[in-house]
């Protein structure tokens, strides 16, 4: 080897990112690259001569040359051996070594490149307390969907021992989805993973060692290592949650139906007897308690229309709330809820109008969309001062019907509009003017049109007045 040949082959040797020796067949160390300083605490000029057992822990010396003429003997490349070795200091450390043979000037010679394990070691000891350290069942698996690693909860909550998930795939662990869709969706995922965090949908199951499935909440992490991109799993068992939940309903239902009979009962009965005491003659009835019959009738209608208000909040917030369809006429719910204001409108010395207009049937529910149209006629005739207008329309826009009610009152800032909708919203203005009402009014009706698969728009100038129109689909589409 002339002298530019062996100068090269070490520049070439110094650039490699690990420690590389080279041994001649009786196993003296010829040439060593500047990285075994770093790794043996000796440099090349230290190493050269030595024979590579000055490289081996004392308590392997005395195979190693055995091992050594084995290799010589069967000269082939072997990679990736995990293997111990020791520094100029005498600690030992885990070494992942890969040999080549090398045949220089017809001689034969053997290449050993070497890598310190110990910060990787150490990072996966890292990794794995923080993986038992979880408290839930946790797997790891590859970009093939196979499990690499399992803590020590997934005995507890799947029936196996980590070990024996390792290897597996994880469609063996999950219910469902199907296989197909689950390797479908961690493909998906490894194309652009993020985290994603714990969630629960009723189309996950596990699947428990002895067969039986239950229902989970998952949560998803890409985890960046030597091998690659790993997706982490972490794995919760819902099926106590979801009975909890289920009884928590069913007393929650129980409780709302006894209150709303325990209202209702007595409102009704309220407003029964208020009715008849309206058909008594003049001379059984003064006109002073005419009056005082009219409020008390009035009022009573009012506290049934908040318990039947609060009775759909609490059906929407369960994802409970019913809607029965058939065709339903909109001029007969406008004209029963223009009726039934009529009087409270005269009485705010405001003129409550119908424009009947016919249009086809609507698929709906009747009584919701009767509840519908008395939120907005009793918002309409509650913000709009004596001598004001509001309008009841009906109309119909491509394949829906449409319920308009117009208003010249108070109006709504701009700024305030996004929040009409909300849950217990209430305007400042009205919260100043201490104006009645529980901000449930137009949550609810939003809810019900979305459920009939129709849409609410509002709009509203102060000091002009607001428009509400709410569309539901006809029965014949």
């Amino acid at each position: 080897m002339d002298e530019h040949t062996g100068a090269l082959l070490r520049s070439v040797l110094d650039a490699a990112p690990d420690a590389v020796v080279i041994a001649d067949p009786q196993g003296r160390i010829v040439l060593a690259n500047a990285q075994c300083l770093d790794v043996f605490g000796k440099s090349a000029d230290e190493l050269i001569g030595q024979t590579i057992e000055v490289l081996v822990p004392a308590r392997f010396r005395d195979r190693h040359p055995a091992q050594r003429d084995g290799f010589a003997a069967h000269l082939r490349p072997r990679g990736l051996l995990r293997l111990a070795a020791v520094r100029a200091d005498g600690t030992e450390f885990a070494a992942e070594i890969s040999l080549s043979p090398v045949t220089i000037e017809e001689e034969q010679y053997v290449s050993a490149t070497v890598r310190d394990l110990t910060e990787r070691i150490l990072a996966e000891e890292r990794f794995r307390s923080l993986l038992e350290a979880a408290p839930d069942p946790t797997v790891i698996i590859d970009r093939s969907a196979a499990i690499v690693l399992a803590n020590n909860r997934v005995r507890d909550v799947l029936g196996y021992e980590p070990g024996d998930l390792v290897g597996q795939p994880v469609p063996a662990i999950v219910a469902q989805p199907g296989e197909e869709e689950l390797l479908q969706r961690i493909e998906t995922y490894l194309v652009a993973p993020e985290a994603v965090p714990m969630g629960y949908s009723q189309e996950f199951r596990a699947r428990h060692r002895d067969g039986h499935d239950f229902p989970i909440e998952i949560s998803l992490s890409p985890v960046e290592t030597a091998d690659g991109l790993m997706v982490s799993i972490a794995i919760r068992d819902m099926s106590e949650r979801i009975a909890l939940e289920a009884e928590a309903q069913r007393v929650r239902d129980e409780l709302i139906a006894t209150v709303s009979h325990e209202l209702r009962t007595p409102l009704t009965s309220i407003i029964g007897y208020a009715e008849l005491m309206r058909d008594l003659d003049e001379t059984d009835l003064s006109r002073r308690a005419r009056t005082q019959l009219a409020i008390i009738e009035r009022n009573a209608a009012r506290e049934l229309q908040l318990v039947d208000d609060l009775l759909t909040m609490a059906f929407i917030e369960g994802n409970r709330l019913r809607i029965l369809r058939s065709p339903v006429d909109l001029g007969e719910v406008a004209g029963r809820v223009v009726g039934d204001h009529a009087l409270a409108a005269r009485e705010r010395g405001l003129h409550l109008n119908l424009e009947r207009t016919t249009v086809p049937l609507v698929l709906g529910d009747f009584y919701r969309l009767v509840q519908v149209l008395e939120n907005l006629v009793t918002n309409a005739v509650k913000f709009t001062d004596p001598g004001g207008r509001v309008d009841v329309r009906i109309s119909e826009e491509g394949s829906m019907g449409v319920l308009e009610v117009r208003d010249t009152g108070v109006g709504v800032p701009a700024e305030e509009r996004a929040r009409l909708f909300e849950r217990l919203y209430r305007g400042p203005a009205a919260v100043a003017a201490h104006t009645r009402g529980a901000g449930l009014g137009l949550s609810i009706v939003e809810a019900i049109v979305q459920a009939h698969g129709g849409w609410v728009v509002l709009d509203s100038e102060v000091g002009v007045g607001t428009v509400v129109r709410v569309a539901v689909p006809f029965a014949d589409v």
